[in-house]
This record gives structure tokens, sequence and C-alpha cells, in this order.
């Protein structure tokens, strides 16, 4: 044996191992070469054809074959774009420090056929107003989309919803088909206050996958009536405001009544009032039982069959009136006068802003009221008057006058009520009365 001199192999080198071929969905395969890790393998290359049905695998001739490169780390490649159902041919060599291996003899596969897409996840629904729901769902799981021309080509929509009264418990689904690859829908014309579920399937050219399970029941909003704008205010007087607002549009479903809430803090965090059940043809309103010098602000919003829409904006804050002493007594009369005793008779003052608490009179004998004595008369309300009565009278010309009072003071002095009650005029009314009465 020589010593110092290196051996050099002639020939051609040994064949490959053949390789591990398996068929995957769809139109693909996998190609795992073969080789002990003392080879020393640093590449190795695969080549493939269509069996043509005619001529030896591992002979010359018959098609081109299509030859790839990879390195050593690559111990699987998969192979896609092939046509399915029909036999390849594959065979390996490799690179070891002697050189490239011969070819391995050639492996068989056939790549499956296409398999329709998977089951797509449960839609994911969201609804957008009052007739219409957005939903998304997650792409199936589908090999064709690996082999060009069998990507998923279209998807249905199953919507479904529990039969109403009346309804035909056959019919109560639709479906919708949509000519593109996407994963996600607008779902339109649906009906409030009802439970709709949502599935989905996909197709490719093998054909329609499974529908997804249901999603959760998703019920479109009713609709309410739209938010209003801010009311406005007018006429503020020691208890009252007039409150002047905007209708919503006209719709399908017409609003019912309006309420309103007005509140004296500047967050409504407290002192808020609601009124309730105005009717749907008003478009002003007087809002009574206001406090006297304070800021109020409003809100309005409208009612329908099914439901209520959101308070508007508040409206520009407005200030009743301050409160003071009653506003004086006018149109004093006495429509009874008997011969010892009358009836006096004037209408309600003008409470400016606080309740009356009582009343004054006074009389004398004298335009002038010189030397007036004063009374606490006892009043009583008739329907629209208030009235009061004094006896023991005697036959004299008497000159009347009456006051309210409240918290904040007296009111001025009425005009004073001239009765005469001399004995010629004791059955008898004055003109001068009987035109005031």
């Amino acid at each position: 044996m020589l010593q110092g001199l290196e051996v050099v192999h002639s020939g051609p080198l040994p064949k490959a191992h053949v390789p591990i071929v398996l068929p995957v969905p769809s139109g693909s395969v996998k190609v795992m070469p073969r080789w002990a890790e003392e080879d020393e393998v640093s590449k190795w290359r695969v080549k493939y054809r269509m069996y043509d049905g005619q001529l030896d695998p591992n002979g010359e001739g018959g098609p081109p074959w299509t030859e790839l490169e990879l390195r050593y780390f690559t111990r699987e490649l998969p192979l896609s774009g092939l046509e399915s159902g029909h036999i390849h041919h594959f065979k390996v060599a490799i690179e070891t420090p002697d050189g490239w291996s011969g070819w391995s003899d050639a492996v068989d596969c056939e790549p499956p056929l296409p398999t329709p897409p998977g089951k797509c996840a449960a839609v994911y629904a969201i609804v957008q107003d009052d007739s219409s729901v957005s939903i998304r769902w997650t792409k199936p799981l589908d090999f064709a989309i690996a082999t060009p021309g069998q990507k998923i080509l279209r998807y249905r929509i199953l919507v479904s919803w529990p039969p109403g009264a009346g309804e035909d418990p056959d019919g109560n689904y639709r479906e919708i088909k949509i000519e593109k690859d996407t994963d996600n829908h607008l779902v339109t014309d649906l009906r409030s206050l009802t439970d709709y579920y949502f599935q989905v399937a996909a197709q490719n050219v093998a054909g329609w996958g499974e529908y997804s399970d249901p999603s959760p029941p998703v019920n479109v909003v009713p609709p309410v009536p739209m938010t209003l704008g801010s009311p406005t205010l007018r006429r503020a007087t020691h208890h009252s405001v007039v409150i002047q607002w905007q209708h919503p549009p006209l719709s399908d479903v017409p609003v019912e009544s309006f309420r309103f809430r007005y509140t004296s803090s500047s967050d409504w965090s407290h002192d808020v009032v609601e009124i309730k059940d105005v009717a749907a043809n008003l478009s002003q309103y007087v809002i009574q039982g206001l406090r006297p010098g304070m800021i109020y602000i409003f809100q309005v919003r409208a009612l329908n069959r099914f439901g209520m829409g959101i308070w508007s904006e508040s409206s520009i804050p407005i200030r009743t009136m301050d409160g003071g002493r009653p506003s004086k007594i006018v149109n004093l009369t006495a429509p009874h006068i008997h011969k010892s005793f009358i009836r006096l008779q004037w209408p309600p003052v003008e409470e400016c802003g606080y309740e009356v608490t009582g009343h004054l009179l006074r009389f004398a004998h004298t335009p002038d009221m010189e030397g007036a004595v004063e009374a606490v008369p006892a009043v009583i309300r008739d329907g629209s008057f208030d009235y009061c009565d004094v006896r023991h009278l005697r036959k004299k010309t008497y000159y009347f006058q009456v006051a309210a009072v409240n918290k904040i003071g007296m009111a001025d002095w009425s005009e004073a009520a001239v009765v005469d009650m001399t004995p010629a005029l004791e059955d008898a009314k004055t003109p001068a009365l009987k035109d005031g009465s």
C-alpha cells in the first residue's frame, strides 16, 4: 500500500438512497431525502416530472425533469402546483466530499385531488345601526389555496332567526353569496328586536365547505328616535319658562311622546326633575314649578314604541325672575252689600316668586285714609276670585283697601273701594259698584 498518496476513486459514485415522498393536500407532495451523518452531505438535488404512462422512469428520454438544488439542512421539501390525480416521479442526488452521487431510483407519488375548504371559525358580528350588522370571520384552513387556480372562489352567509308570530317556521333564513375571497361583509335589511344568527361557508374548485358554527345571537339597535337638538327657552317668570324644540324627521316609527328634564346644577349631579308624557303634537310647552332667582338648564328627548332617544345637549342656561313682594291687588269691588256687612272681592295677585301667606285690610271714612283701621281678614279662594266678608259696619261711607303678604313683605295697598252704608242706600248698590262687580 502506497503511503502519502491520495487515493483517487475511479468511476461514478453510488446512487443516493431513494427519498421518502408523501402526498399532502392539495396538489402537493413532501420530499424527504435520506443519508447518514457520516456521509457529510453539503447539498442535495431533487428532480421530478409527471409520468407519461409509457417510459421507464429510471431510463433515458421522456419529458424533461424539473430540477432543484438545496443545502444539507433542508431535510423536508414541500412541492406544490403539481397536477392533482396524476402520478409523478421523484429522484434525489447528494453531494459529499467525494462529489455528487448518482441519481436515486425513481419514487412515484400521486398528488391528491383538492378537497372543499375547511370549516370557518365562528363569525364575529358587530351591530352597525338599526338595520345592519358587520360580520367577520377567519378564513378556513385550505390546502388548495397553495395551488395556483385553486384558491377560495366565493363565500356564502347564512342568516337565520327564530320565526315570529304568523311566520313560516321553514322560511326564517336567507343566504347571501359573496363572489370574492374576503373575510368580512356588511349584512343589511335586518329588523330590530329580532335575534339573528350568522354562519359562513367557503367554496373552492372542489366545492363548498361546511358552514361555521352559528354566531351568538345579535339584535340590531331598535330604531329609537334620533337625538334632538338643544331646546330653546323664553318668557321666564318666577316659576315657569316656555320650552321649544324641533321634532325628529318623519319615519316609519312615529314619535309617541316627549320628555324633558331640568336642573339647577351645572353637571346634572343633583336637583334633577323630569317631566314625562308630553304630547307628540306639541313643539312648545310651559314648564311650571321652578324656583325664583335660579339658573336652570334643560334637555329633551323623544320616545316611540321601541324606546327612548338619547337626551339632547343642554340648553343655554336661563334664570328665572327674582322673587319679591306680591303684586298690588287690582279691581277690588264689593259685589254683595247688606245692612250690616259686605263682601269684598278681587282677582288673585301675582305671587312674584313666593307664596302669599296672608292679607291685610284697612278702612277709613275719608278718601285720604286718615285714621284707618287695620285688620287681618279671613280670605277665601272661590274659583278665579279671592274674597272676604266685613261685618258689623255702621251706616257710614267706607273706604276699603287690601294688600297681600308673602315672606318678602307686604304689597302696596290696593286702590280704595268705596261702600256707602247710609240708610238711603241700605238695600242698593251704587252704579259704580255694579259696573265693577
